[in-house]
């Protein structure tokens, strides 16, 4: 088997730069699954971001919020009383609304959504802690999510922007990230908040326990000292249920899952046209092959390993190309999309699989070669 393997790959690396040229066909398979599942990822990780950068142990919030982007508050009260609870360390409420924001540029009111917390210990990483609380502490002033979508117009420090007829100032930047249902962000302290809307509830409490405390154990003594209307998860956990519900709410699971099937297409098509030419040109001496008593079997493995070396090419070609068009993708829509070590799997995977079964095909045309056809 190891000569079948050697004599295959020599016929395909004869000539490197030919190799090269035509693995760049298996290469666009490869850029394709990886765009899609990019996007996934990317959609998926966007509109779990509030958990995923939440400062701390457990989230609370009202059982009825099974996303996160329902508006379901929890009593000021309530927190209060999970404060108390032995082994919490801090209770740190978060408001959440959407708010007009006027466009500086030419004053049109769009849609932004506001975050409220307390400067002294907020509970999002959203930058640096100590300037982030400098900003917040400006009076009426407010820290704009400096990676919001640039629909917004031109934002700069110390410029006065309306918010729902409020005027404030930008007292700083920050970064968070858009999702899909909101273009941007900005952040304002409790006081801030609170003065303008006094009757607000928090949208949920970021929980940060005392040192040694374990979650299970505090989470079962919340749950056991406050209303049925609680939710008690951990950040991981609110992550998880919130991909799950992006996924349940929208197919764009098989939106993107199709995508990236149709790059694995591209890729075992390419492969077996790439492998089908190459073996119809060496097609006479596959049968000189064959006349001198090699096996079917020997040469459908010199065939298997042609193709296992175009998808390890084509995925080495393809990888830095994908990893530009995320960055590209990343850059117009501002989602989270990156190549990740799994998703690097899984089209590695795919893309090995579509060449062997393109190498599959492709030996059809091996078992063709009749060694009379040399004389």
């Amino acid at each position: 088997m190891g000569a079948a393997i050697a004599l295959g790959v020599r016929l395909l690396a004869h000539d490197p730069r030919r190799l090269f040229l035509i693995s760049s066909s298996i290469a666009l398979g490869v850029v394709v699954m990886f765009v899609q599942l990019g996007l996934l990822g990317g959609i998926l990780d966007s509109q779990a971001g509030v958990a995923r950068i939440a400062r701390g142990d457990l989230l609370v919030m009202n059982i009825a919020r099974v996303d996160l982007h329902r508006w379901d508050k929890v009593p000021r009260f309530e927190l209060a009383q999970i404060a108390a609870v032995p082994g919490v360390a801090a209770v740190m409420p978060v408001y959440e609304d959407h708010v007009g924001f006027a466009d500086p540029d030419d004053n049109r009111i769009r849609r932004i959504i506001v975050f409220a917390f307390s400067p002294s210990d907020f509970p999002l990483a959203i930058g640096d802690r100590q300037a982030i609380a400098d900003h917040l502490r400006s009076m009426n002033g407010f820290v704009f999510d400096a990676s919001s979508r640039p629909i917004y117009g031109r934002i700069g420090r110390g410029m006065n922007i309306d918010i729902d007829k409020w005027p404030l100032t930008v007292s700083g930047f920050a970064k968070m990230g858009p999702d899909i249902v909101n273009d941007g962000a900005i952040f304002m302290s409790e006081g801030e908040w609170l003065a303008r809307r006094p009757s607000s509830d928090p949208i949920m409490g970021v929980v940060r326990l005392a040192p040694g405390a374990a979650v299970e154990t505090v989470r079962r003594l919340i749950l056991a000292q406050t209303p049925a209307d609680i939710a008690v998860l951990t950040p991981a956990e609110a992550s998880q249920r919130e991909s799950a519900a992006t996924l349940r709410a929208a197919p764009i699971g098989l939106l993107f899952g199709l995508g990236a099937l149709a790059g694995m297409v591209i890729g075992a098509v390419n492969g077996y046209q790439v492998l089908y030419t190459q073996v119809s040109d060496q097609l006479s001496q596959y049968a000189t092959l064959k006349a001198i008593g090699f096996s079917e079997a020997f040469l459908g493995g010199a065939v298997i390993s042609q193709a296992v070396l175009l998808s390890s090419v084509g995925f080495v070609v393809g990888l830095p190309a994908s990893m530009l068009a995320d960055l590209y993708v990343s850059s117009l829509t501002r989602l989270p999309i990156e190549v990740h070590i799994t998703t690097a799997a899984l089209v590695l995977l795919a893309t090995l699989a579509s060449c062997l079964l393109a190498g599959r095909l492709a030996m059809r045309r091996v078992d063709d070669a009749d060694p009379a056809s040399l004389y």
